[in-house]
């Protein structure tokens, strides 16, 4: 009963946030987005009824969406994402868009009309029970609806059938860093406002491995949460120049009740102590191996009798530990975190150091050093194992640890990522 409350609010609000006047229009709404990772070029080609302020990322950069692929859009409220998606996928791919709402869809389908896109289709339904064959979609993206859902394990196991064996999560989302004070994890602002419905990180983590998805890497992306209530009558104008839209300042309130009352919730706690913006990056296995197993066949658990590695990996500059971080992302790079996650759970010893924030590693090892001094930064990333360099200029796979944690020869990989992937690419986030 509770639960079925708790969808009907949220239907409501959002239905008003629809109806209301809230758009791609504002700068104020425009600001939302860019604080949580969309570029101006990416919300120009948007309809204005499309953005409405809702995000807490951007799971498109985290999403490597090729042409020709099927993706879904769990929550796609007034189309976004799957507008943005559906220039990647190109003609010959399809982009479907989910949502409960039906004032949500009318602007996703308008949208969809003014840009003439015929490779988008929308369905109305919960995400808990997608209305889509198993085994079909290539990649799966959400953004910040997932928090929304009673029954979260519901959703991550309908992620898991409709994906293909190989298909992949990409997800925005809130997750706790710790518990939530019990006023605010009482208030239903505070839940239809994506911040009491969420999930502690750890949770959301075996959530995901416990539906049978694998490799999965949540990380904090450091945005500001309080940018997420920038389009509230009150907080219009606090950090961003919006006071010129004087035409939204006095718009009803009714139509951004959802916004002024989140704004409201986040002046009574430290919103960036207790949550955080996450993306999310997961696989479903290729295989029938355990999830947590790279579906090869050297990839088998290390005995105890066995000697533990130590690993080393020396990065290029980038703007966090991992690389997925910035308005684009290499896929590569979570997925690499997830390997040395794996290493790590199986004993290994792992260390990773990034030039732009611990260049003092790279100054004491020797090898290293000389290295960059004859080879410059292109021969990064670096993976030593024992002392030994196993790998420049390249981010191995999973199947390639396994082989040297075992006791293979390393082989010198070759250069297969993007010219200036990752962090460092375009993002111009370093």
């Amino acid at each position: 009963m509770k639960e079925r409350m708790i969808i009907d609010d949220v239907r409501d609000q959002y239905a008003d946030v629809a109806k209301g006047a809230l758009s791609n229009d504002s700068n104020s709404v425009r600001s939302i987005a860019s604080a949580f990772g969309y570029s101006e070029v990416e919300l120009s080609q948007l309809p204005a009824e499309a953005n409405m302020g809702l995000s807490c990322g951007n799971p498109l950069a985290l999403a490597g969406i090729g042409e020709g692929e099927v993706v879904v859009d769990l929550g796609c409220g007034g189309g976004m994402d799957v507008f943005l998606a559906a220039r990647k996928v190109g003609a010959s791919g399809r982009v479907i868009g989910i949502d409960m709402t039906t004032e949500m869809l009318e602007r996703a389908r308008a949208g969809q009309q003014k840009l003439g896109l015929t490779n988008v289709e929308f369905h109305q339904s919960t995400i808990d029970q997608l209305p889509l064959p198993d085994n079909s979609v290539d990649c799966v993206i959400s953004n910040c609806v997932i928090n929304l859902v009673p029954d979260k394990l519901a959703v991550f196991r309908e992620i898991q059938r409709v994906l293909k064996p190989g298909g992949r999560v990409a997800l925005s989302d809130i997750a706790l860093k710790q518990p939530l004070p019990e006023a605010v994890k009482q208030s239903v602002e505070a839940y239809v406002g994506c911040v009491s419905g969420a999930i502690l990180i750890d949770q959301y983590r075996s959530s995901l491995e416990q539906a049978g998805l694998a490799d999965v890497v949540v990380t904090d992306t450091g945005a500001d949460l309080n940018a997420y209530a920038m389009a509230s009558e009150g907080g219009c104008c606090g950090e961003v120049s919006c006071c010129s839209d004087t035409s939204e300042a006095t718009s009803d309130t009714s139509q951004k009740s959802l916004h002024d009352g989140l704004a409201s919730v986040m002046q009574s706690f430290d919103a960036n102590a207790y949550a955080a913006s996450v993306r999310v990056h997961a696989l479903k296995p290729s295989s029938t191996h355990d999830a947590n197993t790279a579906p090869v066949s050297n990839l088998q658990p290390i005995s105890e009798e066995k000697t533990m590695k130590s690993v080393q990996v020396y990065d290029k500059p980038m703007c966090c530990s991992t690389g997925v971080c910035g308005p684009e992302v290499d896929p590569v790079l979570p997925q690499f975190a997830a390997d040395l996650d794996w290493l790590k759970n199986q004993g290994h010893h792992v260390e990773r150091y990034n030039l732009a924030q611990q260049p003092q590693a790279f100054i004491e090892n020797e090898t290293i050093h000389q290295l960059l001094g004859t080879a410059g930064t292109d021969c990064l990333p670096v993976v030593i194992m024992d002392g030994e360099i196993v790998s420049q200029a390249v981010y191995p796979s999973r199947e390639d640890l396994a082989s040297w944690v075992a006791g293979s020869p390393a082989k010198q990989l070759l250069p297969v990522t993007k010219p200036g992937g990752g962090c460092c690419g375009s993002s111009g986030c370093c």
